[in-house]
């Protein structure tokens, strides 16, 4: 009994989790983070900081989302100059996605406005539980990550067979 309450628990967690991203998408427009079309602009040159130059597919793994999305995404930050389309010395196809210096100057923009929205949202909230709600939420993201790549892994040997 106790452990399908805390599995409720969890669940009701994860929900607002959810929700929480969606609010966030919601004053995303604010802050310079999403686009007009709902899209993600902040979170492709975030992932392009934190991991360097990848591949349209591997963006959208990682993130996880459509290939299709991230290549439109892609393709408006390649008009606005925020990201370059470089050669990829493993694929003759796939092309790299790159920030450029105005794409690594437009993501440090908005994210010096999403810490001030950060800040205000702060309140009296105690450093120590964000921690441990940080911890939590890392943690869960590393389960689903094994799972997800658990499923690819099923996946890929269904087709070898």
């Amino acid at each position: 009994m106790k452990q399908e309450a805390d599995a409720r628990k969890m669940l009701q967690m994860l929900i607002d989790v959810v929700w929480t991203a969606h609010k966030l998408r919601a004053v995303g427009g604010t802050t310079g983070s999403v686009n007009a079309a709902g899209g993600g602009t902040w979170g492709v040159l975030h992932t392009l900081v934190r991991e360097g130059p990848m591949t349209v597919p591997q963006i959208a793994r990682l993130r996880p989302v459509a290939r299709q999305h991230i290549q439109v995404l892609a393709n408006e930050l390649e008009e606005a100059g925020l990201v370059t389309f470089k050669e990829n010395p493993a694929h003759k196809r796939s092309k790299l996605v790159a920030l450029t210096n105005k794409g690594r100057a437009h993501h440090d923009k908005i994210e010096d406005k999403m810490l001030g929205l950060t800040q205000e949202l702060l309140g009296d909230l105690a450093p120590r539980n964000i921690e441990t709600a940080s911890d939590v939420i890392s943690q869960v993201m590393q389960a689903l990550d094994q799972r997800i790549e658990s499923v690819g892994e099923n996946e890929e040997d269904k087709g070898a067979s």
